[in-house]
């Protein structure tokens, strides 16, 4: 079974941040047979002060293919309530990764959850109306994280933009690709320039730099920049842990 797996308010000032908890719970769940687990994106939601959040309000959501759903679940619940951050608020969701579920009210939630301050009471209220296919909890603090958690598997069942974690690096012994070598090599499926124009010619690219991918339109994405009539993707900035 594929399912969209996001959790959220995981962490604090002094603990791995959200995106790397994640991932270990993954890999653990891997390690015991109970899932095979994808990229992880970042969707960054609403900074305000009604909202509580360590320094970037993101959520994070990772695709996976699941053997038993039911001890994927409980295994998942069990591993947030003891590795969550003291003084966390964590939150989980795992969102059947169907096709043929329409789950347009879920990603207009995930949209809001962009701009707008939202309720757990909210958040719960629209799990429901989707039933087992939607599976919603809180695990320890206030909760509140169950609110991004269901933002951030909305957006990615949705194909929202967002940040895929992690950093791709260039190869010691190459900096000149085409385009299409570059995609090949690096499961590139699309590039855009810095205004989110589709670049389609097969242009030459310098790769010298980390760089950071996106998950744009459904689609594992580099934004590539022009130095002086020179292609290279767009460098990483170094930031705070996510």
């Amino acid at each position: 079974m594929k399912v969209f797996v996001c959790i959220d308010d995981t962490d604090n000032y002094d603990s791995i941040g959200t995106g790397e908890l994640l991932e270990n719970m993954m890999g653990e769940a891997a390690v015991k047979g109970l899932a095979k687990a994808g990229f992880t994106v970042r969707y960054q939601l609403y900074i305000h002060d009604d909202i509580p959040y360590t320094s970037h309000n993101s959520s994070m959501c990772c695709s996976a293919e699941v053997t038993d759903l039911d001890e994927f679940t409980e295994f998942c619940e069990e591993y947030l309530e003891k590795n969550s951050a003291e003084g966390s608020d964590p939150g989980l969701c795992i969102l059947n990764d169907n096709p043929n579920i329409d789950y347009s009210p879920l990603i207009e939630f995930g949209k809001d959850a962009r701009c707008k301050v939202l309720t757990k009471e909210y958040a719960v209220k629209k799990a429901e109306e989707f039933g087992k296919n939607v599976h919603l909890s809180e695990h320890g603090g206030t909760g509140g994280g169950i609110i991004g958690a269901l933002a951030g598997a909305a957006l990615r069942a949705g194909k929202e933009e967002g940040r895929i974690k992690g950093k791709l690096h260039p190869l010691p012994n190459k900096t000149d690709w085409s385009a299409s070598e570059f995609a090949c090599v690096f499961g590139v499926q699309r590039f855009i320039d810095e205004d989110g124009i589709e670049i389609t010619d097969n242009i030459s690219i310098s790769f010298f730099h980390p760089t950071k991918l996106l998950y744009s339109n459904g689609m594992i994405t580099t934004v590539i920049i022009n130095e002086n009539g020179h292609f290279m993707p767009k460098p990483k900035i170094k930031k705070n842990k996510e």
